[in-house]
């Protein structure tokens, strides 16, 4: 689930995704204990060059115009009873930018199937967040221009090959899930022989809900050093090593990431006042220092349909600020199923370059303004 890219699911799905996740779907097929929903949303929008190159789906655009987007979320999932306490449950979401015919047109997010034992959990097998999401995902809250800052996104907001487990009960939910061997992870280089993670939120009756996430990976070694490392380009940053010494960052790349963090919520979003902060510190074996990212959002959502939400957000590293930003979203719901929204993003004062090669800060467009206004119909 991302919250205002695809802001209503069914409660089933909802279980195995995210705690902030509401109930919007279509019921398609209901028949002897079996239900079929079908969610999804499709946007459209004007966005600046900068804003089209930051969203994932759209990196490839690399002209300096402003452009029309379009994207297409569209999900499937179904629950079968099996006894009075037990349910067969699968969902699959696909997201599908209008392109040229590149190998992006369709984009796999969630996939998995599982079980839903209700009082006693629920248990999947496939692909989607892994259970840190829970501090994470509380400030991913805009419907394009997302933060992205906290370095839980790295390898991308959904990852193959995942066992996860979810129990809510009594305020408190608890999840754990772990990853099995992983190729080309986010189409990132990356390889993974396992990964961990685990989660605990309590809520409190006054609306206040607390998050506490810790994630774990085990990373392949690239058997190359021609610079095809995903870290090279950061090491020989933090190294002051020449650009193209990539047999030393080779030598010194990671075998294991750690991402702690911490998040506190109040309110529910799109239901009156939410406010959501979080702060994560990263590190990767054999980096000369720490990563740290901090997120804060406040939105109010009126009874009327309209809503505004206002968030900054840092990432730290080595005592500089390598992103530094702040957005602005405007939202308004015609009707429960049409919205239309404004998003923009300022950056405050970001020193990249102290973590960045300008090879990634170009093509990440990190330090730059961005915005983008456009509707968005969800079923």
């Amino acid at each position: 689930m991302k919250i205002m890219r695809l802001n209503k699911l069914s409660l089933f799905v909802a279980l195995a995704l995210s705690p902030l996740t509401g109930s919007f779907a279509a019921t398609v097929y209901s028949s002897n204990g079996t239900d079929l929903d079908l969610y999804g949303s499709i946007s459209a929008m004007g966005a600046t060059n900068k804003a089209a190159q930051s969203i994932k789906t759209s990196q490839s655009k690399k002209n300096l115009n402003n452009t029309i987007l379009t994207r297409v979320d569209f999900g499937i999932a179904g629950r079968t009873k099996i006894n009075d306490t037990v349910y067969a449950i699968a969902a699959s979401r696909w997201t599908m930018p209008a392109t040229d015919g590149n190998d992006s047109d369709f984009i796999t997010k969630e996939q998995y199937v599982g079980i839903d034992a209700q009082n006693y959990g629920t248990l999947t097998f496939g692909r989607g967040d892994n259970a840190f999401y829970s501090v994470a995902g509380v400030t991913d809250v805009f419907t394009q221009l997302d933060f992205n800052t906290n370095d839980h996104y790295v390898f991308g907001d959904y990852q193959q090959s995942q066992i996860m487990y979810s129990l809510s009960a009594m305020g408190i939910d608890f999840r754990l899930s772990a990853q099995l061997a992983a190729d080309d992870v986010a189409d990132s280089n990356v390889d993974l022989k396992n990964g961990a993670a685990f989660s605990l939120s309590t809520y409190l009756l006054n609306g206040i809900g607390f998050s506490y996430g810790l994630s774990y990976y085990d990373l392949k070694s690239d058997d190359s050093s021609d610079g095809s490392s995903f870290y090279a380009d950061n090491i020989l940053k933090m190294y002051s090593r020449a650009d193209n010494d990539y047999d030393f960052a080779y030598s010194v790349q990671p075998s294991w990431k750690i991402d702690k963090g911490i998040a506190v919520t109040y309110g529910n979003f799109g239901e009156g006042l939410y406010v959501a902060t979080n702060a994560t510190v990263t590190k990767y074996e054999k980096f000369t220092h720490h990563l740290y990212s901090y997120e804060a959002i406040v939105n109010y959502t009126f009874e009327n349909g309209f809503g505004t939400t206002l968030g900054y957000a840092i990432k730290r590293f080595n005592g500089a600020n390598i992103q530094s930003l702040a957005t602005l979203g405007l939202y308004y719901s015609l009707t429960p199923s049409f919205k239309l929204f404004a998003e923009g993003t300022l950056d405050i004062n970001s020193k990249p370059e102290r973590y960045y090669s300008n090879r990634q800060i170009k093509n990440m467009c990190i330090g730059e303004n961005k915005a983008l206004i456009g509707a968005q119909y969800l079923y």
